[in-house]
């Protein structure tokens, strides 16, 4: 009697939107951190500190920059500036163009054939 194996199926965490309040996987949501004293936003999620999590929408971040979620959710002693706000939405927006042009984590490689046009190819 041999057993078959069945591919287990990886774990996926879960992490809630500081907005929405909704629990969604956290390759859905964008990673902002504490980071001695400064708020920096994570695309990675691997930043050392305190974090929280925003869905990958400007319009969810300019509703935590108004009501100060983001303060309240990384405890900061005080308000952001309106700089360190437009700082970190230009962050936000950049992150969330490169985590859709990259399709999660996997490493991109980009070919370039003699016509010069290029083609994305994705490593497995």
């Amino acid at each position: 009697m041999s057993k078959k194996k069945t591919k287990r199926e990886k774990h996926v965490p879960i992490r809630m939107c500081i907005v929405t309040k909704k629990r969604k996987p956290k390759n859905e949501l964008m990673r902002f951190v504490r980071v001695d004293g400064k708020v920096i936003v994570d695309p990675k999620g691997k930043a050392r500190g305190r974090g929280a999590n925003i869905t990958m929408n400007l319009d969810l971040f300019d509703e935590a920059s108004k009501k100060h979620l983001i303060e309240k959710a990384l405890n900061l002693d005080k308000k952001l500036t309106p700089e360190e706000i437009s700082i970190l939405r230009k962050d936000f927006q950049a992150a969330i163009e490169e985590k859709k042009f990259r399709k999660g984590s996997k490493p991109v490689v980009v070919r370039v054939g003699k016509n010069g046009k290029a083609e994305l190819i994705d490593k497995k």
